[in-house]
Formats: structure tokens, sequence, C-alpha cells
């Protein structure tokens, strides 16, 4: 049997709620302005951007020469990068007040205006944009959008679209775009106010001139444990996340769920403390179409998610007690975000079939860290799992699990490895003749983790942990108009966006 058996319970219930998505804006730099402006005072072209934007700005005008002439060209721009075109940003800098943005010098340690201290609330930057691949011109789907040298970062949605959420102190700092099979992309986070469409060129993964096998599966997997120590963190870490559960049935949305979340990650050194995961604030939609004869939910949630850091629990897989139950063969070398990585595949003997699982390990060349995993029950595996994760369900109904599919991924941030985004993909055919039902029920579950923090943590209150029994959408808590704040999320496909928009939030 399984060492871990890390799925989701579900409940396939008799039929017994949506939600009105509403995000808080971004920076009021991020407008976009459209001025043709030539040798022209500067007073002139803030009047202008002040009614175009509807805004005003304040300044100390012994600082700034408002009668100084400027050109300015530009069509569909972000105020900032207008703004920058007007004032040196390494002497300038701007903060927003209500309607008002406040021109000061860096160097000035009074504002212009009268402004009570630690008055002026933080509006981050929202950095939007869709990846598309140059050459087939389709989404790159869940690429990495990260702050360099920084654990502050999201991914792309499944139609290639992302939404990155910064201090406004981090405009000047650089985002990094990475995707396997892609050139890595590196822009300042200012410039990506005013690209709408991010442009991704594939490459190959292949790594030239170097034989595939330089070592044996047995002695990679050896080292890979040999170097956890290293390669992960032997300290807790505060992980704030985002989690998002969808449930579709037969390609339709019944039930989404979200919340910020936060993980405490223990040290991946001692094997006496589990992970543990509390729920900062969450939405859901109790009913986004109505069901049809049946409800479905997923017992677990983010905790179950967790658990997926294969390299914290020592899934099967990994585990020196449970290698003689698999097969191993490194099948290539590949750039991996820019990481040279072997790619080691498993599968289950016969006789280990039902319990283990089949997938591929990216393996770091250098310092033999895990970096990415994908698996998945094998054929009889889902047989298995289906008797653990279907707990309840009417009498004439019956349900299969069709397929599954987990990935996890790492992150390299200040000397070690650490846990970046986990997904879950569940599906199940369900059928009742009674009721007449023929459907196809598919759960997708994801985790991203948005930061990295140093924490004396060791628990988490008893009261506001989440356990593996809980029952993710009904521990939600009400609604807040400004709910995601400047939390960094996985933007929602259209598909899931309309689906926000159907209903009042419950």
């Amino acid at each position: 049997m399984l060492k871990y058996f890390i799925v989701h319970a579900v409940a396939i219930l008799l039929l017994s709620g949506i939600l009105k998505a509403q995000q808080q804006s971004g920076s009021v730099l991020e407008n976009r302005i459209t001025l043709n402006h030539k040798n022209q005072p500067l007073n002139v072209i803030l009047d202008q951007i002040s009614w175009q934007a509807r805004i005003y700005f304040a300044y100390d005008a012994s600082l700034v020469d408002g009668a100084k002439k400027y050109s300015v060209d530009v069509t569909d721009k972000s105020l900032y990068n207008i703004l920058i075109q007007l004032f040196n940003p390494n002497d300038y800098k701007f903060q927003e007040l209500e309607n008002q943005v406040i021109i000061s010098r860096k160097i000035d340690s009074k504002l212009p205006v009268k402004v009570p201290p630690d008055s002026i609330p933080v509006r981050y930057f929202f950095l939007k944009g869709k990846i598309i691949d140059s050459k087939k011109e389709e989404p790159v789907v869940y690429a990495s959008v990260s702050v360099l040298n920084k654990p502050i970062g999201t991914i792309s949605n499944t139609e290639g679209n992302f939404l990155l959420k910064i201090h406004p102190d981090q405009i000047r700092d650089t985002v990094v775009i990475s995707c396997v099979g892609y050139s890595q992309i590196i822009m300042p986070a200012w410039k990506i106010l005013d690209e709408d469409i991010i442009i991704m060129k594939p490459v190959s993964i292949r790594i030239k001139e170097i034989k595939v096998v330089s070592t044996t599966p047995e002695k990679l997997l050896e080292l890979v444990r040999q170097h956890i120590p290293d390669n992960y963190s032997n300290y807790s870490k505060l992980l704030p996340g985002f989690y998002r559960e969808t449930v579709k049935q037969d390609g339709n949305y019944i039930s989404v769920s979200e919340a910020v979340v936060e993980l405490l990650k223990a040290p991946y050194n001692t094997k006496t403390r589990s992970d543990m995961v509390r729920i900062i604030k969450g939405r859901r939609s109790p009913e986004v179409k109505p069901f049809q004869w049946l409800n479905f939910k997923l017992q677990g949630g983010p905790f179950t998610m967790s658990q997926i850091d294969v390299v914290k629990t020592i899934e099967t897989f990994i585990d020196p007690e449970y290698q003689q139950m698999y097969n191993y063969h490194i099948t290539n070398n590949i750039w991996y975000n820019e990481n040279p990585v072997y790619v080691l595949e498993f599968k289950p003997i016969p006789s280990f079939e039902s319990d283990g699982f089949a997938g591929e390990i990216y393996v770091h060349r250098e310092t033999f860290a895990i970096v990415h995993v994908r698996f998945s029950f094998t054929k009889k595996g889902l047989t298995r799992a289906e008797e653990v994760m279907i707990k309840k369900k009417p009498q004439w109904v019956k349900a299969k699990l069709a397929g599954t599919d987990y990935l996890v991924n790492y992150q390299f941030y200040d000397g070690k490895w650490h846990l970046a985004n986990l997904k879950s993909s569940l599906n199940f055919k369900v059928r009742s003749r009674k009721d007449r039902i023929n459907s196809e029920y598919v759960s997708v579950c994801d985790l991203l983790i948005t930061d990295i923090k140093n924490t004396e943590l060791k628990k988490f209150e008893r009261d506001e942990t989440f356990t593996q029994r809980d029952i993710f959408v009904e521990m939600i808590g009400r609604y807040d108009p400004a709910f995601w704040e400047n939390y960094n999320i996985i933007s929602p496909e259209e598909d899931l966006e309309n689906a926000f928009k159907t209903k009042d939030l419950k």
C-alpha cells in the first residue's frame, strides 16, 4: 500500500448557490494615456494628463519648474512611463493619495502637501499581460512570472494571461518570465505596464553533446536523497499562497472556491513535523451553475495539496524503501527554466501497479535537487484510489475514477529550492440509470506560493488550522468587496470569470 496516499477524498451526495468577482484596482499610475504635445510647458502637459486620468498632481513648485517645455508623443501608454519621461525616477518618486498623485524628490524628507504620517495607503502595481508562442501564436500556459531574486511571483493561466501584483518600490525591479521549451524573458517591471502581449520564442530543450546516461538511475536517486538537506530549507518557512478549487460537470463550472492561504512549511531535514495550512480569506460559489441531480465535494483542500510536496513527504518513488517497487530510466538531458536537468521516468513494477505512481522527475544536473515532478496513478492504481477517494454516494449511483494528474514545481531562492506551485486534476465518470445520469466531473486544484518568509512559528493555532478532514467549500468566509487586495493570484480564465459574474456572491 502507499506510504502517503496523496489524494482528495470526494463526497458525491444527493443535491442538497455564485459569485461576483470584484478585485481591488491597482495603481492609478497603470492608467493608459494618449498625448501629443510638442514643446509645451510641463504645467500644460500635466493638466492634460489630469483631465484624461481624472486625477490631480501635487508638487512643490519651488522644486519643479512648471514652465519648462517638453515634447511628449505617446499612444496608450501607462501614466507611470509618461511621468518618468518628465521626472527622472532616480530623483523623483510618485505617491498616490485618493485622487492625487504626489510628486516629490527622493532626497526630501517632507511631502509637498500636508499629509499625516503613514496615512498614504500603498497602491500596488497590477502587471497584466498575455503570453503567446511566437510560432504557433497560441497561449503559453503555466509560465512562471516572478521578480528577479525575490520570492514574489505568479503563473499564467490556461489562456496565457497573468496578473502580478508588486509593491511600488519594486516597479524598477526586473521581472523574469520562463517556461520549459521557451527562451527566458527578462525585462524591467515598469515596461510590462505598456505590454499587453508578451511573445515567447520556442527553443530546443535538449542539451547537446552530453550523453543521456551519464549516471545510473539508482545513483541519481541516491544523490537526490543525499543532497536534500543541502538543497531545501532546514528551517521553518511561512509561505503565503493562493488556492483555487474548481469542479466542472460536463464542461460547465458547478463549483468555484478560492482563498488566500498560508502554508507553514516544516524543515525538510525532519520527518517529525508536518506542514500546516490556514486560510486567511476565501470566497466560494455554492452554485455557479445548478448541480444536475448530484453534488460533488472535495475533502482536504489546501492541506491535501500541501502533501503533494513529494520531496518533503518522501513519496514512494523517492523513498529508498520502495525503490525496488519501481522501474526507473534516465530518458533525457534538457533545459528546464534555464536549468540543466536529468529527466528520470518511473513506473511501478507489475506487482505494485495498484499502489504506485507513474511519471517523471526533473533532477538538477549540478545540485541534484528535484525541481519538477509530474505523476499520476496507473490504470490499476485508479481502481485502488477510487476506493479511498469516494467517501459517500447514493447506492444506485456508479462513480469511476477515470484519470489523475499531479504536478509539483520548485523555485530557487536565497540558495535553496522552495515549493513554487502544485496542481491536482481528477476526472470522475458518474452514472445512474435510475436518474438517467451520465456525467463527467473534472476537479482541478491549484496551490500557488506567492512569497517566502522566515518565521519562528512552529505551529498554527488549532482553531485556525485546515485539516485533511475539512471540506474547503464549507469553510469559506463572507464576501469582502476588496477581496484580493494586493495578494497575488492565478488569473481566472474567461469562462471562470464569467462564472463569477453570474449571480451575487453568497
